[in-house]
Order: C-alpha cells, then structure tokens, then sequence
C-alpha cells in the first residue's frame, strides 16, 4: 500500500510541475499576443489615418470639380502636393512600424531557436 501512496505522491508533484510550467508558458504567450496586437493596432491607425487624410483631400477635390465643371486639372496644386505629402508620411510611418515588427519577430524567432 505504501508503494501505491508514494507513486500517487510522485504523480501529484509531477503534475504540479508540469501546471507550474503551462502556466509560466501561458503567461509568456499571453505577453506576446498583447505586444503583438498593440503592434497591429498602432500599424492600422497610421493606415487609417492616412486613409482619412487622403479622403479629406479627394473628397475637397471633388467638391472643387463639382463647383467648377470647365476645370479639367483635378484640383489646385497645392492640394495636390499637400495630399502627396501627407501619403507619403503615413505610407512611411507605416513602413517603419513593419519593418520594426518583422525584425522584433525575427530576434524572437532566432531566441526560440537558441533555447531549443
């Protein structure tokens, strides 16, 4: 009978362990998703920012072509320039953050290789 016990007690701390270890891996997945999804929440605002400012401008221009049907040039061109500034800033924004993610993603990638 003592034999049985102490196997049942092996087994309890066995499983204690692993629980301890599921857990700690739980919460380091739990991380990665947070600072993941933040990530993406940044990248799609500066998208969405730069949708919005370039709908601001397309929708003046053609407020401007509907007020001015004999203008054939789409717009001032300093709007034009204006609009061309403000995608080219956020369409750089954008690209900045991703290469920031992908390289994160790639230290966290050669990290889980040098542990294995």
């Amino acid at each position: 009978m003592s034999r049985a016990k102490t196997k049942k007690e092996d087994l309890i701390a066995q499983a204690a362990i692993y629980e301890k270890e599921l857990s700690s891996e739980v919460g380091e997945i739990k991380q990665q998703i947070k600072e993941k999804g933040s990530q993406v929440l940044l990248i799609g605002g500066v998208l969405l920012s730069a949708y919005l400012v370039y709908s601001l401008f397309s929708d003046s221009d053609k407020s401007e072509k509907k007020s001015k049907p004999e203008s054939k040039e789409g717009g001032s061109f300093l709007g034009g320039a204006i609009k061309s500034y403000a995608i080219a800033l956020a369409l750089s924004l954008a690209k900045d953050k991703l290469l920031e993610y992908l390289q994160q993603l790639e230290e966290n990638n050669q990290e889980v290789t040098s542990e294995k």
